[in-house]
């Protein structure tokens, strides 16, 4: 069994996959597929769930279009700006605007030593979080 410091509590309203995405769009208009989208959402909530997981065998699944749109991130509020910045970054990069891709990686860089540093300070850990997120492989 994973082992694990304490559980997140999210606060206010919660990223969906949907929400972000919606939100993404608003900020940055783009011609990306929501998959490609998703597949931004995958790497950046990877990283994410590295940072709240202690035990090495309980690896991140990933979000899958099966899950639906519908399913909330990790990061709360307001950490969970560091989805929108990082996905913002990587639609620059892909469009090779290069000057806006630097803008957003550093905001991203910013948001996330945020949320780390509020992991750290708060013990903050997936416990209570959706199981089938994650997959025990003992």
């Amino acid at each position: 069994m994973g082992k694990f410091l304490a559980a997140i509590t999210h606060k206010g309203e919660p990223m969906t996959i949907q929400g972000l995405i919606t939100k993404v769009q608003e900020e940055k208009p783009n011609t990306f597929t929501n998959n490609k989208i998703l597949s931004f959402i995958n790497e950046i909530e990877t990283e994410v769930a590295e940072q709240l997981i202690e035990d090495d065998f309980m690896p991140y699944t990933g979000i899958t279009d099966a899950d639906g749109n519908n399913i909330v991130l990790l990061a709360p509020a307001p950490y969970d700006r560091l989805y929108v910045s990082y996905v913002k970054a990587m639609i620059d990069y892909a469009n090779e605007e290069y000057a806006s891709y630097q803008l957003n990686a550093e905001q991203h860089s910013q948001d996330f030593r945020d949320f780390v540093n509020w992991v750290v300070r708060e013990h903050v850990a997936v416990e209570s979080l959706v199981p089938s997120r994650f997959r025990n492989i003992w």
